[in-house]
């Protein structure tokens, strides 16, 4: 068999695994784009009427966002869980819309896409000529899946993003995966570091918030609108928070499909409660009332770059009582991360330094090292690990831990094909 990266090859980002089997059918792995920098950036073409398959993994545009590509000149079936298919459209058509860059397709590609979406439920088979593709519980965002492809000769498992920790909102994904597979195409995120203990981090951030909302401050908390915004919603709930809380943007959208498929989430009501507790905002008016008052405000996007969250933090960052809690990896080359790394923020309207309090909280839905470890631990002894979706250090990292275990680690640059015995 065959792998080619097209994506994510010793990167974090634009997802793009081609998978050619030995009777030479095609099944296509995620197929993302990369928000880095100013312009978005897309993996390598591949030409959609070779492909029997396309498996998306979950909703976030690193995984789905090119997905329409390959419906301008193909048609080809498309493999995810009913919730990935609702919070993709959502996602990308935001994608579509918001972007200040030409994106080489339209809604009439993203319609065609999503019909052409066969939705399976975790653990539901699927067969394609005697190939048995399984979706599994991923536990990265809801709807998330790791995907198995059973040969009958031998097994290919794709992890995606995978968490094996439980968080507020989801169950940690499916362990039991790994000790099936031959082939392993593992993300490699977080294979330098673990992540603190979840429950410190969840009474830190409670305590930070609580100390900014009850001193007279605005707390704004940029946040991905699909899996972090329903994170946080579910630890303020989890912690009584006695305040108000605002959610806005595509948080609010992505909240009423989650609501959906609650019964996939690990506690459906606190989710619910969560919900309950949060105003939404609705107009310019609840905008402006939400920064002048003592409040917690939730808002996409997580990396200040466009979206309701840039003209919040433009409102709030001059005052000292004021601050911005970020909540997720700050992306380089966005605002977020200069805001992080240098105390500035810039947007097209404003540049000046943030006055407000700033704070980081690691609320990862990835692996950290010793998950990755153990994910290998797990695995046959003969199983072959092939890495993607990792910075070049941490790529070579995990290919340390896989070897240090006594398996093969494979970690293939960008375009480069890889022929894999098994």
């Amino acid at each position: 068999m065959k792998v080619k990266l097209l994506g994510a090859a010793q990167e974090v980002g634009r997802s793009g695994i081609l998978v050619e089997l030995e009777d030479g059918k095609k099944i296509l792995l995620d197929y993302g784009v990369s928000l880095e920098g100013e312009e978005p950036q897309f993996p390598l073409p591949v030409k959609p009427r070779e492909i029997n398959l396309v498996a998306v993994s979950h909703a976030h545009l690193d995984h789905s966002g090119a997905v329409p590509l390959l419906y301008i000149s193909g048609s080809p079936q498309l493999l995810m869980t009913p919730l990935t298919l609702s919070l993709s459209d959502l996602l990308i058509r935001d994608f579509l819309k918001l972007s200040k860059y030409y994106v080489p397709y339209e809604y009439a590609e993203v319609e065609k896409a999503m019909d052409n979406a066969i939705l399976k439920g975790y653990n539901e088979e699927y067969d394609i000529d005697g190939i048995t593709i399984r979706l599994s519980d991923a536990g990265h965002i809801p709807g998330s899946s790791m995907i198995s492809i059973d040969t009958g000769s031998y097994t290919i498992l794709y992890t995606g993003d995978y968490a094996l920790h439980d968080t507020c909102l989801l169950r940690m994904g499916s362990k039991s995966e790994f000790s099936r597979a031959d082939l392993i195409i593992t993300e490699s995120t977080y294979a330098e570091y673990d992540h603190p203990p979840r429950d410190w981090v969840e009474r830190e951030f409670i305590n930070t918030v609580r100390e900014v909302v009850e001193s007279g401050g605005t707390v704004l908390i940029p946040s991905f609108a699909v899996g972090r915004a329903q994170e946080i919603l579910c630890v303020l709930a989890k912690y009584d928070f006695p305040h108000r809380v605002y959610v806005d943007g595509m948080a609010r959208a992505a909240n009423d499909l989650i609501l959906e498929d609650a019964y996939l989430l690990r506690d459906p009501g606190l989710f619910e409660k969560a919900v309950d507790m949060a105003r939404k905002i609705r107009d310019w008016n609840d905008r402006k009332k939400a920064v002048e008052e003592p409040s917690v405000i939730i808002s996409p996007a997580g990396m200040l770059h466009g979206g309701p969250s840039e003209w919040y933090m433009e409102k709030i960052m001059e005052a000292e009582k004021n601050a911005v809690v970020f909540v997720s990896f700050a992306i380089p080359q966005t605002p977020a991360r200069q805001v992080l790394e240098t105390g500035v923020f810039a947007s097209p309207t404003k540049k000046g330094n943030v006055k407000a309090r700033i704070e980081w909280f690691d609320f990862s839905a990835h692996s950290g090292r010793s998950e990755l470890i153990e994910s290998i631990m797990i695995s046959k002894n003969s199983a072959k690990f092939l890495l993607v979706h990792g910075e070049p250090e941490a790529e070579k990292t995990m290919a340390k831990h896989v070897e240090e275990n006594g398996r093969m680690a494979i970690a293939p640059s960008l375009g480069e094909e890889v022929e894999i015995k098994m």
